[in-house]
């Protein structure tokens, strides 16, 4: 994916960000407040709060939830600046990967192998000499301050969200259907004729039904499937034609970065399940044939292409 250059310093000079003593609120008192209270009322996160506010993401932090915030001090926010960090992520990416659906004190967190973010990738956590680290380089430095909301963990740097995030992907769209998504990229006419046959096409073409991640066979592997097995599907759309086509779509959102870290089998809508694995240059592969194109976004689902047509 090609990156583009950011520099976040611009954003920091501009709100005036500068590094603050620390000053600590009383625990009963933040039992009464929300994270973005919290957060506003701490003067080590003063930078963090600001950002918030300009990324119109207060509102959030202040009605819904709960959530798990991990709040990058000032310091932090300015060695980001010093360091002039390229990144395909936006501010509001990188403020949603500091961000966790659900209540998660500090024994919970240092229990799990990782969560994930409101940005959609994940953050993973080891314990080292006592620490909670976040991603191997990211120290929590003060934990559990509680909110009426959730809770708040103080980080001693900013989270950069990984190369090939889904959400930064240009492939594809938020606001259409996996449907609409084929439709438009014009190279998997079979597949949507063959979904129409076998009654999948309403499903994916569904917003609201739910998420998928499909692994779509372009025309061209339709193409070079073997006569006799294309018969067998055509001759029996409800069964064999739809057996095989959910045995290409999982019931789960994942991006490339998750299936990456997987290197597993991963149940299908068929049953049966798909073998996901990792070669050491980070390709990923389904049942042994790599990933062509991916992170294709869609309002319910991701797509990654396939040159070959997978079968249990």
């Amino acid at each position: 994916m090609k990156k583009s250059r950011m520099l976040f310093f611009v954003v920091l000079l501009v709100l005036g960000l500068t590094a603050i003593p620390s000053v600590g609120n009383a625990q009963q008192e933040r039992n009464l407040e929300t994270v973005y209270d919290v957060i506003k009322g701490d003067e080590r996160l003063v930078s963090f709060a600001r950002l918030v506010d300009a990324a119109a993401l207060a509102d959030n932090l202040d009605h819904d939830g709960p959530f798990t915030v991990f709040a990058p001090t000032n310091t932090a926010w300015a060695l980001l600046e010093a360091q002039a960090v390229e990144t395909d992520a936006t501010l509001t990416d990188i403020l949603l990967y500091h961000v966790i659906n659900g209540n998660y004190s500090a024994p919970n967190v240092a229990n799990r192998d990782s969560l994930p973010t409101l940005l959609g990738e994940h953050v993973y956590f080891t314990v080292q000499q006592g620490a909670i680290m976040l991603n191997d380089s990211v120290k929590v430095t003060v934990t559990d301050m509680v909110a009426a909301n959730g809770v708040v963990h103080v980080v001693d740097a900013v989270l950069i969200p990984p190369v090939n995030s889904l959400r930064t992907s240009p492939l594809g769209s938020s606001e259409q259907t996996i449907v609409e998504v084929l439709t438009k990229e014009g190279n998997f006419e079979t597949f949507l004729a063959l979904a129409e046959q076998a009654g999948l096409l309403d499903m994916l073409d569904d917003s609201h039904a739910g998420y998928y991640t499909l692994f779509a066979p372009t025309d061209e592997a339709f193409a070079n499937a073997s006569e006799d097995m294309v018969a067998e599907w055509l001759a029996d759309p409800s069964e064999s034609l739809k057996t095989i086509l959910l045995y290409h779509i999982v019931g789960d959102h994942l991006g490339i970065n998750q299936l990456a870290t997987i290197n597993a089998f991963v149940p299908t809508l068929e049953g049966r399940a798909l073998l996901v694995t990792t070669d050491e240059n980070i390709q990923v592969y389904v049942n042994g044939f790599p990933i062509q194109t991916f992170n294709i976004r869609a309002v319910n689902g991701v797509i990654h292409t396939v040159d070959q047509v997978l079968t249990p």
